[in-house]
């Protein structure tokens, strides 16, 4: 069975330290590689500035941070210039991913793709707000959005790449931010053409959402996607998500950053994680993995008790 290992940037010292050792992908044998579209420059210590103009705050080291500026205090484009990709920058982290991971399935990540870009140029609350007051307004945003992730792909097709995957978190504990209604109505359609796209373009589609979207997985099935990360088992009844839609969609995730791995003994994170496994697997269509990349406040007994368990599963 397929299984991934990805790690905060504290994390990731620790996990070297201990192996000494300096490609944590390999020594965990990590069967995905990944690249990030997102690039940053660096302002001052601590801030930084993403190809969008969003200027970020950090707030613990590897992390995003918190956005400290507003690109679109009014709802209107008229005096926002949309960026171009940077198709050098693109193509490099491309050829490095084609070069590097021959034997793994690569994954080319779109991140901020849809909802997550718009509110942070616009806002969280005023994008919210947009969805009932500025309709048309956030139609024009989200095709704008979309029309620049094509433009992106457009790039990585050049090159031996599996799969697109879309970074997008739309879910809370319980239920979407934004509700069904609003996220088929807005996010939908953009979300659609992208898909279609990237699909002519040869690719697998992933899409990575944090929160529970149960309600759109339907959805998300009939637009053709092929994987769906990150499946939190605090959120989701893991039996009957396997039997509904099993069949449907490979699910990526699953063991908890959130409760299991930060809190549980190591002989507990290594019985759960089988127990998962177990389930998950049944019939294909499972990546073992962290429901996210693995925090700080995770022991690094608990992160070693994992690979022991998913490196062993006969």
């Amino acid at each position: 069975m397929p299984y991934q290992l990805d790690l905060t940037e504290a994390v990731a010292e620790r996990f070297k330290q201990h192996f000494n050792c300096r490609d944590i992908s390999e020594e965990a044998g990590n069967y995905l590689a990944k690249a990030r579209n997102e690039s940053f420059t660096t302002l001052t210590a601590g801030k930084k500035q993403d190809m969008f103009g969003v200027i970020w705050q950090e707030v613990e080291p590897g992390d995003f941070g918190t956005v400290v500026n507003q690109l679109l205090p009014e709802p209107d484009l008229t005096d926002y210039s949309f960026p171009e990709p940077d198709r050098e920058l693109i193509r490099e982290k491309c050829r490095r991913l084609e070069k590097e991971s021959r034997e793994k399935f690569t994954m080319y990540i779109i991140g901020f793709s849809l909802f997550e870009r718009a509110w942070t140029m616009r806002g969280m609350e005023e994008l919210l707000m947009d969805f009932i007051r500025h309709p048309d307004f956030t139609r024009e945003l989200f095709q704008r959005i979309a029309e620049y992730n094509l433009k992106v792909i457009d790039i990585v097709a050049d090159y031996d790449i599996d799969c697109i995957f879309f970074g997008d978190d739309w879910g809370q504990q319980r239920g979407l931010i934004m509700g069904p209604k609003y996220w088929r109505q807005f996010i939908k359609p953009p979300l659609a053409r992208m898909y279609r796209y990237a699909r002519k373009r040869g690719f697998y589609l992933a899409q990575h959402s944090c929160g529970d979207v149960a309600a759109i997985f339907p959805d998300l099935i009939e637009l053709g996607l092929d994987i769906y990360n990150t499946f939190q088992p605090e959120i989701y009844d893991v039996e009957l998500m396997k039997k509904k839609y099993g069949d449907k969609l490979t699910f990526y995730g699953g063991i908890s950053t959130q409760q299991l791995l930060p809190r549980a003994t190591p002989e507990k994170v290594k019985r759960e994680t089988r127990r998962l496994m177990n389930i998950l697997a049944r019939d294909g269509g499972y990546i073992v993995a962290p429901t996210h990349d693995i925090p700080e406040d995770v022991p690094l007994e608990n992160v070693l008790a994992f690979l022991e368990a998913v490196q062993n599963q006969n």
